[in-house]
């Protein structure tokens, strides 16, 4: 990975064609950490994008703590591998590119199989936060951070 060519757009992307599945915790309502795996759906104009149920409890701590923090990692072993954490605010948007991402992850035809299943999703954007880079397969190793503002 040549980290000098490379821009904020560059490591969200590689966050989501790469990585892909990601770990996301947000805090529930009794203010304890939850974490599970979600995957990264879409990036855009330096924005993230993933999605949820309305009837799940992700979706409701979403909606009244809109802050996550979301880490990937890829490679084998410490020593060859690079993460990547996002932490930030998020905002739903509804039913806001759905069809492109159904359409750039084909795999979620197969879980949700109608239009009905479809019915509870809701997209969510991650507008303004921060990425870090840590990249222990370079050498030297390498380190960032960059912003990403609405």
């Amino acid at each position: 990975m040549d980290h000098k060519k490379m821009k904020l757009e560059d490591y969200l992307q590689f966050l989501k064609e790469d990585i892909h599945s990601t770990v996301f915790s947000t805090v529930d309502e009794d203010g304890k950490p939850k974490s599970r795996v979600i995957d990264i759906m879409l990036v855009k104009e330096k924005k993230l994008y993933f999605l949820t149920a309305t009837t799940k409890p992700f979706y409701d701590q979403l909606i009244e703590r809109p802050y996550v923090s979301i880490t990937g990692l890829k490679g084998e072993e410490s020593m060859s591998s690079i993460s990547i954490t996002v932490n930030g605010e998020v905002r739903e948007i509804g039913t806001n590119y759905l069809d492109e991402i159904f359409e750039k992850n084909p795999y979620m035809n197969d879980i949700y199989q109608t239009e009905e299943s479809k019915h509870v999703l809701r997209v969510f954007e991650l507008y303004k936060g921060n990425v870090s880079v840590f990249d222990l397969s370079s050498k030297p190793i390498y380190q960032a951070v960059f912003a990403i503002n609405e």
